[in-house]
């Protein structure tokens, strides 16, 4: 369970940072992000995402080993109690501002983040 929980938490930061990551200033950080918002098949203007979810299944049994269902309001709260300054990443040669990132991600509205196939699970990250 707790390498669950790892491999969970990981898959959030490498959402979080993954995006942008390849992207060193603010103005591209956005375009990369807008750019997914215009590819987002379920995207509706105006409609924010609720729910951040993550879903891991066994591929053998079918049945869900971990189910996670947050508000994002959570999510928000600690995002808000981090630092104001940009998070740097791969090596310090780059900076992540997390707040507008997740302000960015929120108003995308209902997505899919991440799924991961294994042979032994399925992982899934999305907004809801």
């Amino acid at each position: 369970m707790k390498r669950t929980v790892i491999a969970v938490l990981a898959v959030l930061a490498v959402t979080l940072v993954a995006v942008p990551a390849a992207k060193a200033d603010r103005g591209d950080e956005f375009q990369a992000i807008q750019k997914a918002v215009k590819q987002n098949p379920a995207y509706e203007p105006g409609k924010e995402a609720q729910w951040f979810k993550v879903l891991i299944t066994d591929q053998k049994t079918g049945k869900d080993k971990v189910r996670i269902t947050l508000p994002l309001s959570v999510i928000e709260l600690l995002v808000n109690c981090s630092d104001d300054k940009p998070m740097k990443i791969d090596g310090g040669k780059r900076e992540v501002d997390l707040k507008a990132l997740f302000a960015e991600l929120k108003k995308v509205g209902p997505m899919a983040l991440i799924e991961i196939v294994d042979e032994d699970a399925l992982i899934k990250v999305w907004l809801e």
